[in-house]
């Protein structure tokens, strides 16, 4: 997993489509040495509002101030050279959270500690994981 979390590695934003005129928004994207690992950002000033992570068909989005959905991509479904592009996964949330998953990416994402926009994300879920129920 620790060469999972230093392979990320952020996107040129010109390659993405502006976040509005408010220059105080801003999009991040961040790719993994895998074809199926991207994370993308979205933040006001420092503060991160929402992220979605994608790894291997399966996906975490969170939303501040504490909603976590995690579920699955379709890019493993989908011929690679259309799975190749991010901006074409479609999403299918799960039923349940998958807390296993959760726990991964914040341990990938900790790898990061120098970049504190990705140290931010994975401290997030640090804290969604310390808040979940027992039952969960």
């Amino acid at each position: 997993m620790s060469n999972l979390g230093a392979s990320l590695r952020p996107i040129d934003a010109d390659w993405m489509k502006p976040a509005e005129t408010d220059t105080d928004k801003k999009r991040l994207w961040y790719q993994g040495q895998e074809p199926y690992f991207d994370v993308f950002i979205k933040m006001i000033g420092n503060d991160i509002t929402w992220f979605q992570v994608t790894l291997r068909g399966k996906v975490l989005s969170w939303r501040s101030p504490n909603s976590l959905q995690t579920g699955e991509t379709d890019e493993l479904d989908v011929p690679p050279e259309v799975a190749y592009y991010a901006a074409s996964k479609t999403i299918r949330d799960g039923a349940a959270i998958d807390w296993p998953f959760v726990q991964r990416l914040q341990t990938i994402l900790a790898q990061q500690a120098d970049d504190s926009t990705l140290a931010q994300l994975s401290q997030i879920l640090e804290q969604q994981r310390s808040q979940r129920s027992p039952q969960s």
